[in-house]
């Protein structure tokens, strides 16, 4: 045990929540020491599991300030840590890692869970934009080995910076989706509550459909889209259910007529994205309405488990409105991700995982 390599993992988000960053962490933990490092940013207690967690608490919740405080703070105790390969996420942990890769001459592994540099919140904001860029720029040609969700961002990084990018989706574990009980059809929308994400228009456009609308996650557009919901009478037919421990969101998702995955398209990090939701509905054997972007189109046409909508209102009643009448393409759909996550599945991914770490350890 004590000969085994030691892996820290920086996230900048709670790690109870991460659950790309959870499969990862024990998935590497059968041949390494792990410890995921973040956030806290809530009370809840960290559950057991195969890795060791740290959870920094901190005043500031966002801004400049809380960025220089965040990698500060894991820069310090990363230089008198025990470890043997750090693993940054995204570039918001990147500078401390790297800089303490090179003081300390520690092999570095870049996950990029999303295009940083082309998020909504930096395309619109050109001057905090400058700045990652420039971050982006300067470490990203010196990382020796990069890994992220899809292909279409990993040619993105490659073409950019000639540094070399595995492709790990984000998908589930295989596991029976034993549903929740319950007497109303619904559509379920899971994920961060945040701009770009089409919640707008999906809450427009249930006041048109005959069906419930939950929304399981929490983020800057909470209150604003509660608001929204009274101001179009929908407030009935749209429940918000908060954060949820990821081990309840199996059931809340397999009890679900439908899931939602329609996000604008406000930068290349939407357009080329490949959320977990997607794989998480196809795993509930769940049909999902999903935005026509390459890496959705690309697997619908070997698996065919969704239909498409843009993040427009009319849009998507169309496409609810489909699902709800067409009982055979439903069946077809169902049917389909049952078939499709035998192949998109945790157990696949992790042994590129695993090859990747080989090479590298």
């Amino acid at each position: 045990m004590e000969n085994r390599l030691k892996v820290i993992a920086t996230v900048i988000n709670d790690t109870i929540y991460d659950q790309r960053m959870i499969r990862i962490c024990t998935s590497l933990s059968t041949d390494y020491e792990v410890s995921l490092w973040g956030r806290k940013q809530s009370k809840s207690v960290s559950p057991e599991r195969s890795f060791m967690q740290r959870r920094f608490l901190f005043l500031l919740s966002g801004g400049p300030l809380f960025y220089i405080a965040y990698n500060l703070r894991i820069f310090c105790c990363l230089l008198v840590a025990k470890v043997d390969i750090l693993h940054a996420v995204d570039l918001d942990t990147l500078p401390a890692c790297f800089a303490v890769s090179k003081i300390r001459n520690k092999k570095l592994v870049y996950d990029a869970h999303e295009y940083f540099t082309e998020v909504p919140e930096l395309v619109t904001r050109p001057r905090k934009r400058a700045l990652w860029l420039y971050l982006e720029k300067t470490i990203l040609p010196h990382i020796k080995q990069g890994i992220t969700v899809g292909q279409m961002i990993a040619k993105q990084y490659e073409s950019k910076y000639g540094v070399p990018f595995s492709v790990i989706r984000n998908v589930p574990v295989l596991q029976n989706y034993k549903p929740n009980p319950t007497d109303k059809k619904y559509l379920l929308y899971q994920g961060a509550l945040n701009k770009g994400r089409g919640l707008e228009a999906l809450i427009a456009a249930i006041k048109d459909v005959d069906i419930e609308l939950r929304i399981a996650g929490s983020g800057d557009l909470d209150e604003e889209l509660r608001s929204l919901a009274r101001r179009l009478n929908v407030d009935h037919k749209v429940i918000f259910l908060g954060m949820i421990p990821p081990q309840d969101l199996p059931p809340l998702t397999a009890g679900a007529f439908a899931g939602i995955n329609v996000s604008e398209n406000l930068g290349l990090s939407y357009y080329y994205s490949l959320n977990n939701k997607y794989f998480d509905y196809i795993h509930a054997g769940l049909p999902s309405i999903t935005n026509p972007f390459p890496e959705y189109v690309n697997l619908d046409k070997v698996y065919k488990c969704s239909v498409f909508s843009i993040a427009n209102s009319a849009d998507i009643v169309s496409a609810i409105n489909l699902l709800l009448m067409n009982e055979e393409l439903y069946a077809d759909l169902k049917k389909n991700c049952l078939i499709a996550r035998t192949k998109l599945n945790w157990t696949e991914e992790e042994k590129k995982l695993k090859q990747l770490y080989a090479s590298i350890a």
